[in-house]
């Protein structure tokens, strides 16, 4: 296990160490797990826990009383730095059990570019990076997602390869781990080895061919329950069901559209059910509907209707991923603005009508913007779209469209803005694009920098980097050889290479001339590749006749709405679009508050599992727990409508609290004990202490607090300095808002017995105690932020009284 004291000594030191101290609503945590299994998703947390896809496996995992399984992100480098310097490894966040302790370790690879990342995590852990160089000591390297769509270039890194649908895989491996010892790795990688969907390299070599699983219905075990729920803000932060897994549309770039097929529907009933039971379970303030292609549920209009039955009370909206332009309607722009308008998103592509058509992603660009003026009209203030560039067939005037489509959206519509995301096409395996060579990378700058060059007021372009898109494509079309090459870049500094501050393309130049390989080997069209031993279902001729049809510009049906393709992916007993029995009803309007409120005053504490979490984070932990509460909670107006709620003066980063305080409007006098209520409902650092109603004229928390108390653990031999406060003689210190007299600030101060505790007045540019203890201890500002502050209480002080914020009047 972790030393909880060096932790603590460093978190204070790092960008949001939120990330970094687990304990979040909704857990699991066994008290006695024979088996533990790491989930490694390399990337910073925020990322991490926007990912379905592991809190699938989570659950799976965790749903067998023996095994704990914890979950495992990659350090940022600020911290990553401090944890090498100071022999700290890796860990889970549930027990913070050293990741090299565990029994298994499944990676999730979500983008080739993670592969410098798994290496950082790996070198941290003092776990070797090649599978030859472990011993029966170390943990079972396991890797999934859809990077193993070609699993070669780190096959010399991981012991077994799980290609597909993890849901179908997941109870085979906690038999092995359940039957056969850990002592005995061999034999678990041998029993791993005759689980369809697993490839074990050293057992089958490469000679051999791996089919892809698939889960045949989307059940209860595709929705992880009860949803953990993150303590700070994460980069897609909303509550997530998976409506439809699969996509028939068939655009040939599209490597997740043919390797997910067939298309599996939810059920409607079963949707509702999963949001009414998630949302009860989280209180968070948006449900996101998953889906490759969401226009294409059956009846979703009827679905977003019954939903918002369900969520208008809590004020709880609904979004949808990046959908086909063509098929928005202002039926379902009103349903989607009911609660809140969240993003919108619409993916063309291109500009050009003729590349769609090559591209099997056929509609005008009359019917997009007619889709864009639809959100404009009905509330939308900006709308993104993505295009591609470096597409097959493309010439200069398909770039030139783009901006031609641009300008002919200003126009029509006077007052929205546009976002356009341009990224360059990387041909990926197991699609018909699959031989297709990488565009070169100047040619895609100048493509780009054209499409820049014409950006006009209210417009926003954002792309990627074309020599990033280059390393994705060389990673997912190469095989083992290149891993000298992914090592080399990684001993070189290389990791977070999606970000723009991780990536440098001179190391991989630099790599790939050191160990004399040529990217044109993989780049280039070639009839055999090294994906070839995975069988995601398509036939390769399937594919190749895709290709055909590509190069005369014509489209291929969607099998959802039209006969079967004859792809390979199934038998021809598939799923087709339907509509419901029930007619649209038209939208409801949204409740709108009565006028009356009621007001409770709370006192509560913010213990460990809170100590690193920022205001913001305490305030959407009370927000999300009011909304799972039966409270009759007060709602604010406007564009995101919230819990309405006040707060104290802030706590900072790093402090514990004992009496902070926050009031709470109910739209009527609730009759049941709402501290029970509350404390039923808040995650465990945070506890109800006292509860009050006031009267609507008290003045507010922030206006009022002026003096809080502290206590801080800190040793006798630490304080360099004290301080006289009986002494008229200033003491100036330098704060980041300008010089000041410490004294002024200080209403009492004592040293002499057990922890250090002093009282600092709030409010006007005051000194915080930090700058406190900066000065007793002639450590830097951020240097004292390692001593452990707990803020005791708080006080309204009027010359010489002090009033506690629960005995006003």
């Amino acid at each position: 296990m972790q030393k909880i004291s060096k932790l603590d000594e460093l978190l204070p030191l790092v960008r949001k160490p939120i990330r970094y101290t687990g304990g979040e609503y909704n857990i699991t945590l066994k008290k006695s797990p024979t088996i533990n299994v790491g989930l490694v998703f390399p990337e910073i947390y925020e990322l991490g826990m926007s990912n379905l896809g592991i809190k699938i496996v989570y659950h799976l995992f965790n749903r067998r009383e023996n095994i704990q399984c914890e979950r495992v992100f990659a350090p940022w480098p600020d911290f990553g730095d401090r944890m090498r310097e100071h022999s700290i490894k890796p860990y889970g966040l549930e027990t913070r059990r050293e990741i090299d302790d565990f029994d298994l370790l499944g990676f999730s690879l979500q983008s080739e570019l993670c592969y410098t990342t798994v290496l950082h995590i790996l070198d941290l852990a003092g776990i070797p990076f090649r599978a030859v160089d472990r011993s029966s000591k170390h943990p079972i390297l396991i890797a999934g997602g859809p990077a193993t769509l070609n699993p070669r270039p780190m096959s010399s890194v991981f012991d077994a390869f799980v290609v597909g649908d993890g849901e179908n895989v997941i109870p085979g491996i906690t038999e092995i781990l359940e039957d056969i010892p850990a002592a005995e790795k061999e034999d678990r990688l041998r029993a791993l080895s005759r689980l369809p969907g697993v490839w074990v390299p050293k057992l089958h070599g490469y000679d051999i061919t791996i089919q892809k699983q698939m889960v045949s219905k989307l059940d209860e075990n595709t929705v992880p329950f009860p949803p953990m729920l993150p303590t700070c803000d994460i980069t897609h932060d909303r509550y997530v069901v998976e409506v439809m897994r699969g996509c028939t549309w068939g655009c040939r770039f599209c490597q997740a559209g043919y390797t997910n097929r067939p298309l599996r529907v939810r059920s409607e009933s079963e949707v509702l059910r999963a949001v009414e039971k998630g949302l009860r379970q989280t209180g968070w303030e948006e449900v996101s509907l998953l889906s490759f292609s969401i226009l294409d549920y059956p009846d979703l209009l009827n679905l977003i209707r019954k939903l918002n039955e369900i969520l208008r009370k809590r004020m709880v909206s609904i979004s949808l991923p990046a959908m086909r332009g063509e098929l928005f309607t202002e039926d379902l722009a009103l349903l989607l603005k009911e609660i809140k308008k969240s993003g919108l998103t619409f993916a063309p592509e291109t500009a050009s009508d003729e590349l769609r058509r090559r591209l099997n992603k056929s509609f005008s660009n009359d019917r997009l913007i007619d889709s864009i003026q639809t959100a404009y009209r009905t509330g939308w203030k900006q709308v993104k779209l993505y295009f591609m560039v470096g597409l097959p067939f493309e010439t200069d005037a398909d770039i030139k469209e783009i901006t031609r489509l641009s300008d002919t959206i200003l126009n029509a519509c006077p007052k929205g803005s546009l976002k356009l995301s341009v990224s360059s096409f990387v041909p990926k395996p197991h699609t018909p694009f699959e031989s297709v060579e990488f565009a070169p990378i100047d040619a895609l700058k100048e493509k780009i920098e054209n499409i820049k060059a014409h950006k006009k007021r209210r417009v926003e372009v954002k792309y990627q980097s074309p020599e990033v898109s280059y390393v994705e494509a060389l990673l997912s079309r190469s095989d083992e050889r290149i891993f000298p090459v992914i090592e080399a870049v990684y001993r070189a500094g290389g990791k977070f290479e999606e970000w723009r501050e991780g990536f440098d393309f001179s190391r991989w130049e630099t790599a790939l001339q050191q160990h004399g390989i040529s990217p044109a080997e993989w780049l280039k069209p070639k009839t055999e590749n090294p994906w070839d031993i995975v069988d995601v279902g398509i036939s390769k001729e399937f594919l190749t006749k895709e290709f055909q049809r590509s190069r005369l510009a014509l489209t291929t049906e969607n099998c959802f709405y039209e006969k079967c393709v004859k792809c390979g992916a199934c038998d021809g007993d598939r799923p087709t679009h339907s509509e419901g029995d029930d007619k649209y009803l038209s939208v409801t309007p949204t409740l709108k508050s009565t006028g009356n409120q009621v007001i409770y005053r709370v006192k509560y504490s913010v213990g460990e599992d809170f100590r690193y979490a920022s205001h913001l984070d305490i305030a959407r932990a009370i927000y999300r727990a009011l909304r799972r509460s039966d409270l009759p909670i007060k709602f604010t107006q406007g564009f995101s409508p919230i819990p309405k709620v006040s707060f104290c003066p802030p706590k900072s980063v790093g402090q514990i609290a004992k009496g902070d305080f926050f009031d709470v409007y109910l739209e009527t006098e609730y009759f049941g004990n709402i501290s029970r209520e509350l404390n039923a409902r808040f995650p465990p650092g945070i506890r109800v202490l006292d509860i009050r109603a006031i009267n609507p004229g008290t003045v507010s928390l922030s206006s009022s607090i002026n003096l809080i108390n502290y206590e801080v653990n800190i040793d006798k031999e630490d304080l360099k300095k004290s301080i006289d406060l009986n002494s008229e003689v200033p003491i100036y210190v330098n704060t980041k808002s300008g010089q000041k007299d410490l004294k002024t600030g200080l209403d009492s101060l004592s040293i002499a017995n057990g922890p250090l505790s002093c009282g600092l007045f709030y409010g006007g540019g005051q000194v915080n105690i930090y700058d406190l203890l900066s000065y007793l201890t002639e450590l830097p500002p951020d240097q004292a932020k390692r001593f452990k502050v707990t803020r005791t209480t708080m006080f309204i002080k009027k010359e010489s009284e002090k009033i506690s914020p629960m005995e006003v009047k």
